[in-house]
């Protein structure tokens, strides 16, 4: 089912309209909880560091984010509104990131899983993410009694479809499944438990310019959704 559900939004990626870059799709176990980070996906090389070193096996980053913008565009031709007003939207929405540690483990039927508590690695290696849910929407009538947390323990598992870095549209592409779980003791009430599973399409985008408008949407609003652009790999 998954691969027939990766397969669909491969095929729909053809036939979408300019209003958007990249895809992806999801759903949840929870009514409640709608993941929809849709807007804009794509991907980029870490290659470089601070000093300009360049890394021969570098991360790769995936970002997936409900706004809709060019990521291969420089942002900075935005004015200042505009950039703060996408980056309160991007906020206000459902984000991903996807870090692979290395490059040369990113191939075809890779299959790649961690967790994290909070935001620590606890199990796994080769992987990391951050998840940025939108904030629950309220009513006049809602009160603190009605909230039920999300569990602090998340598994994310990572099938790659594709990884075609050097072909002349170059792409990432897999599927996902994140698992949200209570951990007794450490989360508050009954904490509740939840499963997104998807698929995404994320053309590879300029390191350069893909790092400069991550930090142009971050800073915008002191932001970290996606938290990218990555800092300095750190030492073996």
């Amino acid at each position: 089912m998954a691969q027939r559900f990766a397969s669909v939004l491969l095929l729909s990626v053809s036939a979408l309209s300019g209003c958007r870059f990249g895809e992806s799709a999801f759903s949840t176990n929870v009514d409640a909880l709608a993941f929809d980070p849709s807007g804009t996906v794509f991907s980029y090389l870490d290659a470089h560091d601070a000093d300009l070193a360049e890394d021969t096996d570098p991360r790769v980053a995936v970002a997936m984010t409900w706004i809709v913008f060019d990521p291969g565009s420089d942002l900075s031709d935005h004015d200042g509104a505009s950039l703060v007003g996408m980056a309160h939207e991007m906020e206000l929405r459902d984000a991903l990131s996807i870090v692979f540690d290395h490059q040369s483990a990113v191939d075809t039927d890779a299959v790649l899983t961690v967790s994290k508590e909070g935001d620590d690695i606890v199990d796994g290696e080769g992987l990391d993410f951050h998840l940025h849910l939108a904030p629950e929407r309220l009513s006049s009538t809602s009160s603190y009694e009605e909230i039920v947390p999300l569990g602090s323990r998340r598994t994310l598992e990572v099938t790659v479809d594709a990884a075609t870095f050097n072909d002349a549209s170059p792409v990432v592409a897999g599927r996902v499944k994140l698992t949200i779980e209570a951990i007794e003791g450490r989360d508050i009430g009954k904490a509740r438990e939840a499963t997104i599973e998807g698929a995404f399409f994320a053309p590879l985008v300029a390191e350069r310019t893909a790092e400069k408008n991550l930090a142009l949407l971050e800073a915008a609003a002191d932001l970290e959704v996606l938290a990218l652009p990555l800092p300095p790999r750190s030492a073996p």
